[in-house]
């Protein structure tokens, strides 16, 4: 099947949502360990693959990516990069519906992000799993989204 985005031709509206969210105030970086994890956890082959290609080249985050999957028992994180870690994963999961982010979630993240912070973390993740479910389901394993 092809991709499903550009038979609809809704990707430039998806691109134009993507741009405050990249506005936010949260890194780029922080933004691609939050995908990396979202595309681990939905077994997302492209979404790994092209985090490992952003990051070849520039040592820190090369090694940083490589302690994505074992983020909770790594020192490479700080405070507010486990705590986004962590939130990506509740959204991801959904493991208890309505209270998969727990109140004591929330207070971590809002301890740690302003409100455009956490709005842009929650639909970033958001879309990310949207991305990675149509790779997915449309076995896209090369960027097709153009």
């Amino acid at each position: 099947m092809k991709n499903p985005a550009l038979v609809l031709g809704v990707n430039p509206a998806i691109q134009t949502m993507m741009g405050p969210i990249y506005q936010s105030g949260i890194s780029n970086e922080l933004l691609e360990y939050v995908g990396l994890r979202v595309g681990q956890i939905t077994n997302c082959e492209l979404c790994i693959g092209e985090a490992i290609v952003k990051a070849k080249d520039n040592p820190v985050s090369r090694e940083r990516i490589e302690h994505v999957l074992s983020w909770r028992d790594s020192k490479m994180f700080d405070e507010s990069e486990q705590v986004a870690l962590e939130l990506t994963e509740a959204i991801t999961k959904l493991e208890h519906k309505y209270e998969s982010v727990s109140d004591e979630l929330w207070h971590k993240v809002e301890k740690c992000f302003t409100e455009k912070e956490k709005s842009a973390l929650v639909l970033f993740i958001s879309v990310m799993n949207m991305f990675t479910r149509i790779n997915v389901a449309t076995r896209q394993l090369t960027a097709e989204w153009a």
